[in-house]
């Protein structure tokens, strides 16, 4: 099933501040493979796939580096369409020299790493819906050890080819500041909510396993001086037949709604 076309609330764009271009072009470029939509000397927007979703770096100099208990991005997931594509992807990382962790949570099957500057990020591949688990109309979900053994050998003779194809954003993972606040805010956006562990919640549109989630396990405090800190600075979700807005997330973070791509550049 598709939980991420354009009838459904979800992510499709992820701003960040980033203390160098160059370093993070080569991270995202050069080793995970998304095509380059637009660059100048202050910012490059990366095409994720082929469904128009992007990531947007923009260079800040002299920035502040927020408080661990300061709202803001837990990680960014990259969504693969297939699972030989997660055993090329990481075999692809483990060429790279790029330690990652990994994680069966039953719907899907994930690793996660960080960019150059620290940014997280989930690649992950989801199990057929028909094979999810369900209690009491939340979904069932866990952190299992991930058979890479398995998953490598399914991906036998499958080269990773970048992201230009079969992938898209498939959800964000934020530091919360409050969660009461967080739940209500995005339900009144139009998620519903999908699961709660200790200190996290998990939401969505049409049943997917969670378009958005958020903790405070670390954090406690809304983001400030956002402008002027390096990461998560906004993102953006398609809603059906919603107007253009931009809100201040209970995080501290701007949350456009279809806001429209700001270049029709060519990839590369």
């Amino acid at each position: 099933m598709d939980f991420h076309h354009s009838n459904l609330i979800h992510v499709n764009r992820i701003t960040l501040n980033v203390k160098s271009l160059q370093k993070q072009k080569r991270f995202y470029h050069s080793i995970l493979g998304m095509p380059i939509k637009h660059e100048t000397p202050i910012q490059i927007i990366f095409a994720i796939g082929d469904w128009g979703d992007e990531l947007v770096l923009n260079l800040l100099e002299n920035g502040r580096t927020a408080e661990s208990s300061e709202a803001g991005l837990f990680h960014l997931a990259l969504l693969l369409d297939r699972e030989e594509q997660l055993g090329a992807f990481i075999k692809h990382m483990s060429s790279h020299n790029i330690p990652i962790g990994g994680g069966d949570h039953l719907v899907s099957q994930a690793v996660y790493f960080t960019d150059f500057e620290g940014n997280g990020i989930e690649v992950y591949v989801d199990r057929p819906f028909n094979k999810w688990e369900w209690v009491d109309d939340m979904v069932k979900m866990d952190t299992l050890p991930l058979n890479v053994e398995d998953i490598l050998h399914h991906a036998e003779g499958t080269l990773w080819g970048g992201m230009k194809t079969g992938a898209r954003i498939g959800h964000l993972h934020l530091k919360a500041a409050n969660l009461t606040e967080a739940q209500q805010f995005y339900e009144n956006v139009g998620f519903q909510l999908m699961l709660t562990f200790p200190k996290a919640l998990f939401m969505s549109d049409y049943h997917y396993h969670h378009h958005l989630a958020l903790n405070n396990w670390q954090s406690h405090n809304k983001r400030i001086h956002l402008n002027e800190t390096y990461g998560l600075t906004s993102f953006n979700i398609v809603k059906p037949d919603a107007t253009e807005v931009a809100l201040t997330t209970p995080e501290g973070i701007v949350m456009t709604i279809n806001r429209a791509s700001k270049t029709n550049a060519e990839t590369t």
